[in-house]
């Protein structure tokens, strides 16, 4: 095994590894469900516990953090708000629907960069956007929708991809930034967030009771401690250590496990709509990190041919 092969090999399980957790958050959110809990509140529960952790450590590094401007708060903000509506929206809607409409989030990218950083929407971008929207009309009309999410949790699902597409824009003008810093602001933004959308759903009347709670609570823990806080760990080192491309393929096993995961587990039907939409969806994911990692690799190259 080469060097190289070997250097790439840790952060590409990691990836997958992490893939494998966010696909399959949805159970743990399901069985805080069971017990009467709402998807809002499910998604305060297991925001809660890494935000009292994480506030302490926001506190010490005040400073480090206003200096990382409206950058790194939009990136704390935005993983966060992606992170609550994912939750409350998997803990409420059918999974796979969900999970493929978040992986939509390449087209709002594409034009978050060009209004926000100017940056051209290439050729291979533009494919793409047309390949993601072909599979969302897929994906709901095959199944007898109108071409656009059918109720609130896929509405939420949608947004929780916008929600990324803003994170991934806000990071390329938060590069002095910490992992740490970036990583306390979203777990208490996140609990934040689902507490609004306790208060616009109109949740705020169903707040759990101690009992719900006590029954919730090993899910709670589990949701929190065992998939959420590894997932997020996962995903950030391996994708400081790992080109673009590769990792956005790795973390698109998300998709092909919640689908899975969802029809075996939770009675899912697997139907022609995910069948050709996700297809389609994810295809449009691969032409993007397909085509990032080209462009890349010619910027590259005309740096080191012009730096001889």
């Amino acid at each position: 095994m080469s060097a190289q092969s070997s250097k790439a090999l840790w952060p590409s399980l990691s990836m997958a590894t992490s893939a494998l957790f966010w696909g399959t958050a949805w159970y743990p959110l399901h069985r805080i469900g069971d017990a009467g809990i709402s998807p809002s509140w499910s998604a305060v529960l297991i925001y809660v516990i890494p935000a009292v952790i994480a506030a302490p450590l926001i506190l010490f590094r005040r400073r480090t953090i206003r200096s990382g401007g409206w950058p790194l708060l939009f990136v704390g903000l935005g993983v966060g708000a992606c992170n609550a509506l994912f939750a409350a929206a998997l803990a409420w809607g059918e999974v796979g629907i969900i999970v493929l409409l978040f992986y939509l989030n390449p087209i709002w990218a594409a034009v978050m960069e060009r209004v926000v950083l100017g940056t051209p929407i290439a050729k291979f971008r533009l494919v793409g956007i047309g390949v993601g929207i072909l599979g969302m009309v897929a994906l709901q009309g095959l199944s007898g929708r109108w071409p656009f999410p059918a109720n609130l949790a896929e509405w939420m699902g949608l947004a929780a991809g916008f929600c990324w597409a803003v994170t991934l824009v806000a990071s390329n003008l938060a590069r002095g930034t910490t992992i740490v810093d970036q990583t306390s602001l979203q777990f208490v933004s996140a609990a934040a967030i689902a507490l609004i959308l306790v208060v616009v759903l109109g949740q705020s009347a169903t707040m759990p009771s101690g009992g719900e709670i006590r029954i919730a609570l090993p899910w709670v823990l589990a949701t929190a401690g065992l998939w959420i806080v590894p997932a997020m760990a996962l995903s950030l080192w391996a994708a400081a250590r790992l080109a673009p491309a590769p990792a956005s393929m790795l973390l698109m096993l998300e998709v092909i496990v919640a689908i899975a995961s969802a029809a075996w587990l939770n009675g899912e039907a697997v139907g022609l709509n995910k069948l050709v939409g996700g297809g389609l969806i994810l295809s449009a994911t691969l032409v993007e990190a397909w085509g990032s990692a080209r462009s890349n690799g010619k910027a590259a190259a005309a740096t080191a041919a012009g730096s001889m």
